[in-house]
């Protein structure tokens, strides 16, 4: 990623990395099983940290700041969805209820991202309601979880509502698709007391070697009136990475168009990949 002369590498704690040379080298429901590109019970943990590198310019602090934070969290959150699904799956939870699934939702639990709920969702006569709670803990060694299977079905939450809403009504608008599936996280955000519902669609990484780089977006719908929905869109076109071609221990570079800093998408892929992304 090159901008104004700087190599920043989008990596959790951006260290000694700001002059480094890169080297160059459509379904939107949420789908339980995806295969596994890579073990999620093999994650790599890092400290959540809000350091920035120094020779990062000051006017792009705060967003590199946010950038790390909110993509360690998506980071997070696309794991416990995960780890989640394998435990729904193997407990035969999914397929009992595979005709009437929509998805799952997740929520953050706590303040450092190691306890998270996972609601496998389910709509029948227009009326959604979760048929199974998995809560997925990270501060050990490896993920704990709670599984639960709801009989009879639980109605959804206040804010699980809300996520549904907001989901569905950003699956229906025109954004580019890089994959045939994509994974969505929805979270509540609150900027200078506003609050919104964020809502991220990622492409789902389902080939070992095809790592997806485009085709990431980020919608901000407000919760007050007079407000717009705000769309960020990572890239202009799809754009993958084929590991198979890289050298070992090489990394991947690209220029990003749409933000003058690395972005949480950034952060979160070089966690998800564990590769550097320049």
């Amino acid at each position: 990623m090159l901008r104004r002369g700087l190599a920043w590498c989008a990596c959790l704690l951006l260290t000694a990395c700001a002059t480094a040379p890169p080297l160059t080298s459509t379904t939107e429901a949420e789908q339980p099983g995806k295969d596994s590109a890579a073990s999620a019970d093999t994650d790599p943990v890092f400290p959540l940290t809000s350091e920035i590198d120094p020779s990062v310019p000051k006017r792009y602090r705060r967003d590199v700041e946010l950038a790390q934070i909110e993509g360690y969290f998506l980071f997070r959150e696309d794991r416990a969805a995960w780890v989640a699904t394998d435990a729904a799956i193997a407990q035969g939870i999914f397929a009992r209820h595979r005709a009437l699934a929509t998805g799952w939702l997740t929520e953050q639990q706590d303040v450092a991202g190691n306890s998270w709920s996972v609601a496998f969702v389910g709509t029948k006569d227009e009326s959604s309601f979760a048929y199974a709670d998995v809560n997925v803990n990270f501060s050990g060694t490896e993920p704990q979880l709670n599984v639960r299977e709801n009989s009879p079905p639980r109605p959804l939450s206040v804010s699980e509502e809300v996520f549904t809403l907001a989901r569905s009504a950003i699956a229906s608008k025109n954004w580019l698709r890089c994959a045939e599936t994509y994974n969505t996280s929805t979270q509540i955000f609150i900027d200078e007391g506003n609050k919104y519902v964020v809502v991220r669609m990622m492409p789902a990484w389902e080939d070992v070697h095809v790592q997806p780089m485009g085709g990431f977006h980020r919608f901000r719908i407000p919760m007050f009136e007079n407000g717009s929905i705000e769309h960020f869109a990572q890239t202009k076109s799809c754009l993958d990475v084929d590991t198979a071609k890289l050298k070992p221990g090489e990394i991947f570079s690209m220029a990003l168009l749409a933000s003058p800093t690395p972005t949480e998408f950034d952060v979160f892929v070089s966690l998800n990949y564990r590769r550097p992304h320049y």
